[in-house]
């Protein structure tokens, strides 16, 4: 990747664990490019790994990326350390260690397992820089580039112009070798494959053996459009192409020795490559080596979107694409988790095993929960019938309830019954006695009991019940103590705001009570001799009140927290990026870490502590120097126009522009819903809401950014002409010399009002001022703070911010899951708002105004005239990149969230459950993310 690589490809990258929770995601740093000859990046390996300062720096910022986009480990491909013929330092050798156990220490202090590898040459000649010990002593495994043997390069070294396969077994073989005389494990290496071959001119078209003569690389493919190679593509092409003709004479040799491939073609094209035959050969002697995997060069090279070449490579033909799977995924993390709650599946053994040997007595991948002794003859804890039930089950603390030779195992309040036995087992309340009559219950405590119990209770006095706006789900004949036939009964209260937490509560046991337990769906409420009648229990037992959970309690959350909580920037409702070095000191920086522009340039303090006044104008700089890499311009300033902030902006003069009295917000506080609604004036809360610039004022300068770079905010290059910046310079902040018509009303109520009469004022009037409203609204502070993320091509939340929350939500912090929940929402949400047809009608007018504005700029300030054009493509990709963004985080997000409580015992954290069911629910709103042209 270079620089016009968008940033947003590693968010994109990394949703991929949405298909597929436990796939690691490596960063590759280097490559042969990196540290070619005279170019700028050679030296940079050596210079980082020969400083202790420097070392601790990279492993620093490495690991900072790896947080910020939840990649899993490095690769460091330094293309190669000591060779003098790629500017490498006889110290680079020991350097290279010494770097790779900075790390190796980085690393294993985060707190995270994350991988290091390394990539090595397969010849003599660039290995022998390599302390393979050392480095392998710090790294997880070493990539062998096991391909590019040959090419046109042979021509300037001993081997010279000579065509030969540029992967070859029999070289492969010989190159190992120099591994195992240092002693390296197989299992320490990946071996390389490429999904491309090495292509040759002949220097004479009779002669197409390996070892005949070349003149030069091969003409440029098709969609490579480089001499020397073809992708798969190119080549299944190009045999295509030549079986359908009838003159063609392209054969295709194979050398089963070498386990490569090669024809000619066009009279003098000659090229080697590999196929699932040659695939096969190789996977085949790898696997009997005991290599530990395969390395890709590179899987984009494919030769179709069948994935022909990777499931050639595999063995396996049921591969599909990341798309594919998207399109099936569904929450099934959460589904299992469901299903497995509380005694559905669990199961006891049936046979008697010796328990003391794990091989017959596991319950893997279920959780042993104890044991029956029945059957066995053996002491305690010898031999039993193993009780296991799934690790999501959310059961806790079991025993075997019932005792004495007259049994009657009941289970407590709280607990859930999972197996019953005349013996019993360990652990217990009793011994493993065999009961003479009745049975022994192993009961288990339900984890989630006192959060299911949370809001309700039992109604206290005699004769009491529910309160109006509470529903009763149980009945108790006299909880008190004190019932008589004329007054008695107490219930089971439940707020009726909310799901009922326990469904067809009732009372089992009647008689002597022997049959008194609840199945393995229900779990006991409660217990007492009576129960809901007057009537009790003999013998001094006791009548089950069973129910059962209703599960959507577990799925059910409300997102009524504050999103901006400890984000100072939230307060700010310019919309403007905020920077987290200095408060209040504001910055923007591109996708490759450049500053584009900041508050305290050019004249302004360098650090404000104050922050400006909500409504006040805001001066920005755009930094061209740093955009074009020269001096010859200076930086242009920006100062937006003022306007009324919070809900003031529908009073005053200007405030018949605006289009609506009254603002918006989420629908529901129910996490899962995702539609907003338009609330009067009248209705909003005085605090809490913002001014909102539909169109953000750092829209201007992301806009002016793209007309002198020619890049567009999703990184892509513009079909218009740039402007010539000092042009932009000379023009932005000029008075023109003709008079225009009036933006908006007449401002009387604020003396520090003045006409805008220079592009830079009458572009910032329409974008929100005290004259021009109708590209304005009222927004909740926490979404105008995600809509502004949004607009700048960020993430609405930080990624460090993202994975303490799931940290605090893996210990049970409900808090943290509605912070989380309540940031995927309102990404959702912010889209329907933007797409709502009430506020639509003045969004769209504001969008014309503002495009005939830049319009009016070309056409009276000379050399902008592209800007209108520019302007049209800049909008378009602006939205698009919105979209983007949008989904990326939402995607990704619950990716994340499933992958982090992948295989975890969720059942018993209510904030871990809560926020992967809501997640996967506003998963399935992701189509609400887009914008309607």
């Amino acid at each position: 990747m270079d620089a016009a690589t968008p940033i947003s490809l590693f968010d994109e990258v990394a949703a991929l664990k949405i298909v597929k929770p436990s796939l690691q995601l490596y960063v590759s740093i280097g490559g042969w490019t990196f540290s070619d000859n005279n170019t700028i990046t050679q030296p940079i390996f050596g210079n980082i790994a020969r400083s202790p300062a420097n070392r601790r720096k990279f492993a620093d910022n490495i690991l900072s990326f790896l947080n910020q986009y939840g990649f899993d480990g490095v690769d460091i491909d330094w293309e190669y350390p000591g060779a003098p013929d790629r500017g490498g330092k006889e110290e680079d050798t020991g350097n290279f260690v010494l770097l790779m156990k900075k790390i190796r220490e980085t690393f294993d202090k985060s707190g995270r397992k994350l991988g290091i590898t390394f990539t090595g040459p397969s010849s003599y000649w660039y290995m022998r820089w390599f302390d393979l010990p050392g480095l392998l002593k710090y790294s997880d495994w070493m990539n062998l580039m096991s391909y590019d043997l040959h090419g046109v390069w042979d021509r300037d070294n001993p081997i010279g112009s000579i065509v030969q396969g540029h992967t070859n077994l029999t070289e492969i073989k010989t190159a190992v070798e120099l591994l195992w005389r240092v002693k390296v494990p197989p299992s320490k290496i990946v071996i390389g494959f490429g999904f491309y071959g090495r292509a040759f001119t002949l220097q004479n078209p009779s002669c197409g053996e390996p070892g005949c003569p070349f003149s030069a690389g091969a003409k440029p493919g098709v969609c490579t459009g480089q001499s020397g190679y073809l992708s798969q593509y190119e080549i299944r092409d190009i045999l295509n192409k030549n079986s359908n003709s009838k003159r063609s004479t392209t054969s295709v040799t194979h050398d089963k020795e070498a386990a490569v491939k090669y024809f000619s073609w066009d009279s003098n094209q000659w090229i080697s490559y590999d196929d699932e035959d040659t695939f096969k050969q190789k996977v085949d002697w790898a696997d009997e080596v005991g290599f530990s995997g395969s390395l890709i060069w590179a899987s984009d090279l494919v030769d179709d979107y069948d994935l022909t070449a990777h499931k050639a490579l595999t063995g396996n033909s049921k591969l599909v694409t990341a798309r594919s799977f998207r399109r099936d995924q569904a929450q099934k993390p959460l589904v299992d988790d469901l299903n497995d709650f509380l005694g559905r599946r669990c199961f006891k053994f049936k046979d008697t095993v010796d328990l003391e040997n794990p091989q017959v007595a596991s319950c893997s991948p279920y959780v042993k929960m104890g044991y029956d002794k029945a059957g066995c003859k053996g002491k305690d804890g010898e031999c039993g019938k193993p009780i296991c039930c799934p690790m999501n089950s959310g059961l806790k603390d079991c025993q075997w309830r019932g005792s004495g030779g007259d049994c009657n195992g009941r289970c407590h309040a709280g607990e859930v019954h999972i197996a019953s036995s005349s013996w019993g087992g360990t652990p217990g309340q009793s011994g493993t006695g065999r009961c003479s009559r009745g049975g022994k219950a192993l009961c288990c405590k339900m984890g989630m009991f006192d959060d299911f119990n949370e809001n309700c209770y039992w109604s206290s006095g005699v004769g009491s019940s529910c309160k109006e706006d509470e529903e009763s789900l149980a009945y108790m004949w006299d909880r008190t103590g004190w019932g008589t036939v004329f007054k008695h009964g107490n219930h089971f209260c439940c707020p009726k705001s909310q799901p009922m937490p326990y469904k067809n509560c009732h009372w089992v046991g009647e008689g002597d009570c022997a049959d008194n337990t609840c199945n393995e769906n229900e779990v006991t409420l409660e217990a007492d001799s009576r129960g809901d009648s007057y009537i009790g229990c003999s013998w001094y037992r006791e009548k089950s009140l069973c129910c059962t959970p209703n599960l959507d309690v577990l799925k059910t959350l409300k997102c009524d927290v504050d999103t901006c909580t400890d984000n100072e920037a939230c307060d700010d409702e310019s919309g403007l990026p905020d920077s987290s070095d200095v408060l209040y000191k504001r910055s923007y920086q591109d996708g490759q870490g450049r500053t584009l522009w900041s508050y305290g340039e050019s004249g302004l303090p360098e650090l404000i502590l104050v922050p400006p006044r909500p409504g006040s104008p805001r001066a920005m700089f755009l930094d061209i120097p740093k955009l074009l890499g020269t001096n010859v311009y200076g930086a242009l300033k920006m100062v937006s126009r003022p306007y009324k902030p919070g809900l003031s902006v529908a009073s005053g003069d200007g405030a018949s522009t605006l289009p609506l009295r009254g603002g918006f917000r989420m629908l529901k506080d129910v996490c899962g819903s995702t539609a907003v609604q338009y609330v009067k004036l009248s209705d909003l809360p005085m605090k809490g809401f913002h001014a909102e610039h539909l169109q953000e004022i750092q829209m201007v300068k992301r806009f002016l950014q793209t007309a002198v770079t020619g890049y567009l905010p999703s990184g892509a290059k513009m079909k218009s002409v740039t402007i010539d910046p000092q042009k932009l310079l000379d023009g932005w902040n000029k008075l023109y010399d003709v008079t225009l018509p009036r933006i908006g009303a007449i401002v009387s109520d604020k003396p520090d009002w003045t006409p805008p009469l220079t592009p830079n004022d009458r572009v910032f009037e329409i974008i929100g001022s005290y004259a021009y409203r109708t590209g304005m609204s009222i927004l909740p502070r926490d979404m105008n703070y995600i809509k502004k993320n949004l607009v700048g091509g960020a993430q609405p939340m930080a990624i460090s911010t993202f994975n303490t929350a799931l940290r605090d939500v893996a210990k049970g912090d409900m808090e943290a899951a509605k912070l989380v929940a309540g940031k995927l929402q309102k990404t959702i949400g912010i889209f329907n708002y933007l797409n709502d047809g009430v506020l639509r009608g003045g969004l769209d007018k504001a969008r014309r105004d503002l495009a005939k504005e830049i319009a009016i700029i070309g056409q009276f300030m000379p050399g902008l005239e592209p800007l209108s054009s520019i302007w049209k493509e800049f909008e378009t990709d602006l939205y698009a990149e919105m979209v983007a963004v949008g989904t990326a985080f939402v995607l990704d997000s619950v990716g994340r969230i499933n992958s982090k409580f992948y295989d975890k015992n969720t059942m018993s954290n209510p904030a871990a459950v809560a926020l992967i069911a809501q997640a996967n629910l506003l998963k399935k709103a992701i189509d609400k993310i887009r914008f309607d042209p």
